[in-house]
């Protein structure tokens, strides 16, 4: 059965803001909803098209979507995408994706490439395992231990995960953010999604893109390497990496005017 638009639309609680010539995709990352980008929102709402949208078993009203064959694969969040662009006729729109979302909007600009001008990857990563001399972070007993200790305690894993991936104390209000948002999720598909994230592997898939991509990492990452950045930059054809001031993996909620000003530069 074909899905109307307006059903795609609102299985991922898709909203509208901001007016201009010119439409900014936004897409949230793992465990993370569309209001992770509200600075980014509040400074470019005023000239441009913001187009926000919440991933599959991510954000209210969501996760009764969510189906755990089905998401196995990343190609799938991307047929989503190109479904959202299409029900909202959008062509040749700027795509900023962060961190996993970055490669479900490369895998979407490969299906309909005429959808996106341009690509924007914040903490984005192809691979995020070491696989010979490719250093994408983690070994895979790294891997099997992070999936143990979510499914055995997933309450406890989540205030560790979001500590590191944050790369700031408990008490600080973006890890408390993170934290809640993972634990809002229902622990099945966050850790169906995080299998998902941390077993792809699109190294061979990156040749496909055609889009021009800009890269932007933070300088301390402990979810993606400068490796897998730098990986990106030369595989990605005509593509730019700039290494952002700033710390962790959501740099857009720890330091917003850091990607703000960044996003700026690439966006003029």
């Amino acid at each position: 059965m074909i899905e109307s638009g307006s059903s795609v639309l609102e299985r991922h609680n898709v909203r509208v803001v901001g007016s201009g010539a010119e439409t900014l995709v936004l897409i949230p990352g793992f465990a993370t909803e569309q209001s992770a980008w509200r600075h980014v929102v509040q400074a470019f709402r005023g000239d441009h098209r913001i187009v926000l949208l919440d991933l599959a078993g991510i954000g209210p009203g969501n996760q009764s979507h969510f189906d755990h064959v089905r998401y196995g694969s990343l190609d799938a969040y991307a047929r989503d995408l190109t479904s959202v662009l299409d029900a909202l006729r959008i062509e040749h729109c700027v795509c900023v994706g962060h961190s996993v979302a970055g490669m479900v909007a490369a895998l979407a600009a490969i299906r309909s490439p005429y959808q996106f001008r341009k690509l924007i990857l914040l903490g984005a990563s192809a691979c995020y395992a070491n696989v010979g001399d490719y250093r994408g972070g983690f070994d895979g007993v790294d891997i099997d231990g992070l999936i143990d200790s979510a499914t055995q305690d997933y309450m406890q894993w989540t205030a560790r995960f979001g500590q590191m991936v944050v790369s700031r104390p408990a008490e600080d209000p973006t890890v408390r953010e993170f934290v809640a948002s993972m634990r809002a999720m229902r622990p099945d598909m966050a850790l169906s999604l995080l299998l998902t994230v941390l077993r792809s592997d699109l190294r061979n898939r990156l040749g496909g893109v055609t889009v021009p991509a800009v890269i932007l990492q933070s300088r301390e990452d402990a979810a993606v390497t400068l490796e897998a950045a730098e990986f990106l930059r030369d595989h990605l054809a005509g593509s730019v990496l700039e290494i952002l001031d700033a710390s962790g993996h959501l740099p857009h909620l720890s330091a917003p005017d850091t990607v703000i000003a960044a996003l700026a530069r690439h966006l003029s």
